[in-house]
């Protein structure tokens, strides 16, 4: 029996022949083939998949919309702003239409008051419109300032937390230490017209503050990605950063400057200017025309005197002061138009360091920072690499 087990196993054996060996070891490194293949293939494709999580989460958000004199801007930055812009914006717009819908349109009394908020709302409108491509500039811009408040050794490290605090606190309405209330004295009613009693409003209390400011951080957080509370008030003490930046600058402000000594002869109709004109080329007095014709009684008595005019004088019209810098003494003008009628211009003096008004000097302390930002993106190197695909689409 053992025997023909035995007999049986060895007859099996034999009936594997070489070729069929041969072909089986074939089948074997075919399928290892094919496995080695599935394995790359799929290796191939963690690594695609791992290449392309690292671009869009880790590299990605570096990668700089703008470098200003080697300051990188990088695209996370750029995008948590325009998110934060936008959703602030939409607050705005939000209040604006609310404030609308309490008029009507259609009540000549509210006329006024509804077309204004619309046009308020066009303006924001159009605002969150060009976000991306604003926010883009007020971060240079932000860059450019902190370079330059570094320079001048007023950087960051200047503006303490509780500045910060106490600006955010003024953006809500809440003043710590409120002013005293000034008593209003008694008139006596004169009319027997009744009289609607005014309840005074109290001032915003420190807890008010507090849950108004939460439920903002709160609100800001849920709506705006990865723009967090940290991010709201680095962007308040920029804004600080900016208004110091201003103080140096219009500290530094010059006192004087270039003037032209300016007199005008002001009509109604564009007729009488021709013929003024016609009479002041064929060598008439100016101040015998002003007396005879001006219409501006303040300036008439003293043969049509503007005074000293600087280049941007805060009282006077632009179109009257550019034609009057571009006469010499003795000089007089073509006929210029204004909403005020049509002048005709002469000066008699120039001087290059003649003492600004204080309107003027007001007026270009206020703006420094405006004027200095015009020239530091001229001389500073600007290298912008956004693109469209750079604006978040949340």
């Amino acid at each position: 029996m053992a025997k023909a087990k035995r007999g049986r196993r060895k007859s099996q054996s034999k009936a594997l022949t070489k070729k069929q060996i041969a072909r089986s070891k074939k089948m074997a490194r075919q399928q290892r083939m094919i496995w080695l293949g599935v394995a790359g293939v799929m290796a191939a494709v963690l690594i695609f998949l791992a290449i392309g999580f690292s671009e869009e989460y880790v590299r990605a958000p570096r990668w700089p919309v703008a470098t200003v004199n080697g300051e990188e801007i990088s695209r996370a930055e750029y995008q948590k702003r325009v998110r934060y812009v936008r959703w602030d914006l939409q607050l705005i717009e939000q209040n604006l239409l609310l404030q609308q819908s309490r008029y009507d349109s259609n009540d000549e009394a509210q006329q006024f008051l509804y077309e204004y908020l619309g046009s308020q709302i066009q303006q924001v409108q159009q605002q969150q419109l060009s976000a991306p491509t604003q926010v883009l500039e007020d971060l240079i811009d932000e860059a450019l300032v902190r370079q330059e408040a570094h320079r001048r050794g007023l950087g960051d490290l200047t503006i303490s937390s509780d500045q910060v605090q106490l600006t955010i606190e003024r953006q809500f309405g809440y003043d710590r230490n409120p002013p005293e209330p000034t008593p209003t004295p008694i008139t006596p009613i004169t009319t027997t017209a009744a009289l609607t009693p005014t309840t005074p409003v109290a001032p915003m209390t420190k807890a008010q503050f507090e849950d108004n400011y939460g439920q903002y951080i709160e609100a800001m957080r849920s709506a705006v990605k990865g723009f967090s509370e940290e991010d709201y008030r680095h962007f308040v003490k920029q804004g600080l950063l900016h208004e110091k930046l201003n103080e140096a600058l219009a500290a530094e402000m010059p006192t004087t400057d270039e003037h032209v000594h300016a007199y005008h002869i002001l009509v109604e109709d564009e007729e009488t200017a021709a013929e003024v004109l016609e009479k002041l080329r064929a060598g008439e007095g100016f101040a015998d025309l002003v007396a005879q014709y001006s219409e501006d009684e303040d300036s008439k008595e003293k043969n049509g005197e503007l005074g000293w005019l600087a280049v941007d004088q805060a009282d006077a019209l632009p179109a009257v002061v550019e034609v009057a810098f571009a006469l010499q003494p003795g000089e007089f003008s073509e006929v210029i138009e204004t909403y005020q009628g049509y002048h005709i211009v002469t000066v008699d003096e120039r001087r290059a360091d003649y003492p600004l008004d204080e309107a003027t000097l007001e007026s270009r302390k206020a703006r420094a920072l405006y004027d200095w930002l015009a020239q530091a993106r001229e001389t500073a190197t600007i290298e912008r690499t956004w693109s469209p695909e750079d604006v978040p689409t949340d």
